[in-house]
Parts: C-alpha cells; structure tokens; sequence
C-alpha cells in the first residue's frame, strides 16, 4: 500500500464517520484528503481502485459509485485517537460547533 492509498483510506474511513457510516463518493473523499493533491478526484478514484483490488475498498450497491472499507481496510489502518470532527485535519481549518 502506498502513501497515497492509505491517505485515501484514511480519508474515506472519515468520510464515512461524517455521514454515519454511509458509503461516500470520490468527491467527498477527495473533500478531506490533505492537500495540495493535483487532480484530487481522479487521484483518489484510482487509489480506490487500487485499493478495490486488494480487498481493502468495495463499491457499495446503488445507482451512484459509491465506496465503502472493508475490514481488511479497517486493519490497515492506524488506530484512531479520537472521532474524525474532534481531529485537526491538514489544510482545513478547525472546525467550530
């Protein structure tokens, strides 16, 4: 897995959190990815793809390409310290309730 791959997986892992677990676009990954990405959403789809190839992502059932992790994924990644609204994210600024 490359640096790239686990950014996107990392990323999808907090989309999906923002929308109570629900499966998420390119867009919305790309959304909160670091910055500075050239091209983000055609960088994060093939990440994805890469990913759905190894077990890691699937495309959730639905009229719209939409991905999900898997547990193979989850496994991959570093252990979350805390729920991804309370995490400063790269390039973003803090978020304000």
């Amino acid at each position: 897995m490359t640096a790239k791959q686990r950014v996107v997986l990392g990323a999808l892992r907090d989309a999906q959190h923002e929308h109570d677990g629900q499966a998420v676009g390119a867009y919305q990954i790309a959304a909160v990815c670091p910055a500075p990405w050239h091209r983000r959403p055609d960088l994060v789809t093939q990440a994805l793809v890469l990913l759905e190839r190894d077990g890691l992502v699937l495309v959730a059932a639905g009229p719209t390409r939409a991905w999900k992790i898997t547990a193979a994924g989850r496994l991959m990644l570093a252990p979350r310290r805390g729920p991804a609204r309370e995490r400063p994210v790269i390039g973003r600024a803090p978020h304000l309730r």
